[in-house]
């Protein structure tokens, strides 16, 4: 009997081993090589990474909860003493008429500012309208060194985490005819009463504990997260413009997204690819929706938030199936779509249609190609407009064939 039963014993010991190990040693192939599939051990990894960030999420908010925190952040700062250092602020804007603008600057070493200008007047005969340069970002600023400004565009704090001034003098050229250009001159305020999103600080640990869990961890790979990290925080607004093209006045008001950038190391030939939606719905919604995929980093880390106007409240992005590998994995990426997720307990449908994509190549050795893509969407049937921009890693740098 006392034998029976430890062989019992020993049978379920061994089948239970057996049963471990070979669920530890699952581990599938990535999709295209790029994007990696749970293994045996990614629930264990998701629930250690979670701890690991419920920790740090308190850390941080501590820190960051007051308001003269920001007030201090959203000014000017002191790039890094790194050759990829960045101090970058972005806005877009896009209206129901079909009205869109979108303007960067970032600020890099050597008064070298990333930057571009996008714009959009639907009822004109311009189209689109960019600056000469385009697709080539690299701008020099002449003013301030400490200042969002190059070669035309101006981009100033006027008030923190409430005004922002954008203007712009100089010449534009026509996207489409780009042997046709026009002075410009924008007058434009950026104004919000609208909380903000810290990425650092609001973002779900579970869903990011998730997106990590996929990950190859070492030294190595955990180096990498911190050489690269980035303080990115991201705000719902109103533009209201002044814009004169060749003595021809529009004035036009924008639903409008900005964000502020600060990193000690953004290399742009890290990351692989991305997919970010900046939407205003009808109702007074926002959306900001993405994937990223960094492989020193992440291979599909999912960002965003929403901005539910009724309450005020601004609530995570989760589950989101906007993953890469479904939407324009060959270069190719779609103008009519739709994915979904999730925020603050609601289920959304986005669908979106590209009108418009003009790409630019991002930094002085053109590590990769961004497009800049007006949309309009419906997002659970309520129309919305906005910006999307899908970006590719270009390996080709300054030698790309057709620019």
């Amino acid at each position: 009997m006392v034998k029976g039963v430890s062989l019992l014993v020993g049978f379920l010991v061994s089948a239970i081993t057996l049963l471990v190990a070979k669920i530890l040693d699952t581990n599938p192939k990535p999709i295209f090589g790029i994007y990696p599939r749970r293994n045996g051990v990614y629930w264990l990894k998701v629930w250690f990474m979670y701890g690991l960030l419920l920790i740090s999420k308190v850390r941080q908010w501590l820190l960051s909860k007051s308001e003269e925190y920001y007030k201090n952040l959203d000014n000017i700062q002191k790039l890094a003493p790194t050759s990829k250092a960045v101090d970058a602020v972005y806005f877009n804007g896009a209206n129901r008429n079909g009205d869109h603008f979108a303007v960067g600057t970032a600020r890099r070493p050597n008064r070298l500012i990333d930057g571009f200008f996008y714009l959009k007047i639907k009822n004109s005969k311009f189209g689109i309208l960019e600056l000469p340069k385009a697709p080539d970002t690299s701008l020099f600023n002449t003013e301030e060194e400490e200042s969002y400004a190059a070669e035309g565009i101006k981009v100033t704090n006027v008030e923190p985490m409430k005004k922002w001034r954008i203007t712009f003098t100089g010449q534009l050229r026509e996207h489409y005819k780009p042997q046709y250009t026009h002075n410009v001159t924008i007058e434009a305020l950026f104004s919000s009463d609208e909380p903000w999103f810290n990425y650092e600080t609001q973002m779900n640990p579970w869903n990011m504990a998730k997106v990590l869990a996929y990950e190859k961890w070492s030294r190595s790979y955990f180096a990498n997260l911190k050489q690269t990290y980035q303080l990115h925080y991201e705000q719902c607004g109103f533009v209201e413009a002044k814009i004169v093209v060749d003595e021809q006045e529009f004035n036009i008001d924008f639903d409008a997204i900005r964000d502020h950038s600060i990193g000690f190391n953004r290399k742009w030939d890290s990351f692989r690819r991305y997919a970010i939606h900046w939407v205003s719905a009808e109702n007074g919604d926002h959306f900001s929706v993405g994937t990223i995929c960094q492989p020193v980093c992440y291979s599909r880390m999912q960002i965003g938030y929403v901005y539910k106007a009724k309450e005020r409240k601004m609530y995570p992005v989760i589950n989101s199936d906007l993953h890469l590998y479904h939407f324009g994995e060959n270069g190719d990426f779609p103008k009519d779509y739709a994915f979904t997720f999730q925020a603050g307990n609601t289920d959304y449908v986005m669908q979106v249609n590209i009108t418009d994509s003009p790409h630019f190549y991002i930094s002085k050795d053109w590590e990769a190609k961004v497009y800049e893509c007006f949309c309009t969407v419906e997002v659970n049937g309520i129309k919305g407009h906005g910006t999307v921009e899908w970006e590719y890693r270009n390996v080709d740098g300054r030698n790309v064939k057709y620019a």
